[in-house]
């Protein structure tokens, strides 16, 4: 039973291996944030799978950045929609959940600056994933019709907390 979920919920959550950095990072995806939360609660899979790099990178949630925010240089120079347009599509709610282009953007805004590291000394983990929060909009977000403060990294949850209560997710 483990392995077949496994196999549906790597699947759901899937990542493409042969983008880029992602051929390195999958084995470890699916050992860290797939494997432990299988057979547990679909908010804690939901979390692991948005915080590991192979999500961030596949994604690239990892150059989603604040416009005008003190880390926007370079390649992270914007909003990038991608993984919250497919957090929402085909990871929680469905495509017809009602959810507007606005939701989507609110979504991306609240992901600004979720990332990965660049050596362990710059968090203190293992894991890979790091915040910036030079590259975060700290403003207040509605998203889905609530109000999210602008605080941060726990913006991100407080967005997976109201995906994974959806009734949408649970019909999806």
């Amino acid at each position: 039973l483990q392995e077949v979920m496994v196999d549906f919920w790597y699947n759901h959550f899937n990542v493409y291996s042969g983008k880029g950095r992602d051929r390195l990072l999958v084995a470890a995806y699916e050992r860290d944030a797939i494997r432990p939360h299988v057979l547990g609660r679909f908010r804690d899979l939901l979390g692991a799978t948005a915080r590991d790099p192979a999500m961030l990178f596949y994604l690239d949630n990892w150059q989603n950045t604040a416009p005008g925010s003190p880390g926007a240089r370079g390649r992270f120079q914007g909003l990038n929609e991608n993984y919250a347009r497919e957090l929402m599509e085909l990871h929680t709610l469905g495509v017809d959940a009602g959810y507007t282009q606005q939701d989507v953007i609110a979504l991306a805004r609240i992901f600004t600056g979720w990332g990965l590291q660049r050596n362990q000394q710059q968090t203190g983990n293992s894991s890979g994933f790091y915040f910036d929060a030079k590259r975060h909009d700290f403003s207040d977000k509605v998203f889905l019709g609530q109000t999210i403060k602008g605080s941060g990294e726990s913006e991100g949850d407080q967005a997976l907390d109201i995906l994974a209560r959806s009734p949408a997710t649970a019909h999806h």
